[in-house]
């Protein structure tokens, strides 16, 4: 495993524990996650701890990221706060055991 490898799971590892800690929403992690994977080495394109943050990046992907919402209206994201609440218990009903996976799977010392 090269350096980029490692320092890429690393930050899968870290983002898994800050979506369990509360410190970063599924919603949001599920975008970073995906990223992560992308720049992964022999990841399959389906995966079952990976597919969660699919699945909840594609129920959301018409919603604005925090790093959007200086482009949306007040009003617009006011009408669309119960959707992210939504959102954000639906993803908590699943996503958990994934980051919990994911850190098993990528911790220090591990191989996918």
């Amino acid at each position: 495993m090269n350096e980029g490898e490692t320092l890429e799971r690393s930050r899968l590892v870290s983002l898994a524990q800050a979506m369990l800690d509360g410190k970063q929403s599924f919603f949001e992690g599920a975008v970073q996650v995906l990223a992560i994977k992308s720049r992964l080495i022999g990841i399959a394109d389906r995966d079952p701890d990976f597919d969660a943050f699919v699945a909840i990046q594609s129920e959301t992907d018409h919603l604005p990221l925090e790093a959007q919402r200086s482009l949306w209206s007040p009003t617009a994201l006011a009408e669309l706060e119960p959707e992210f609440q939504r959102t954000e218990e639906w993803a908590k009903s699943f996503a958990p055991q994934a980051c919990r996976n994911l850190i098993a799977r990528f911790g220090a010392g591990q191989h996918a």
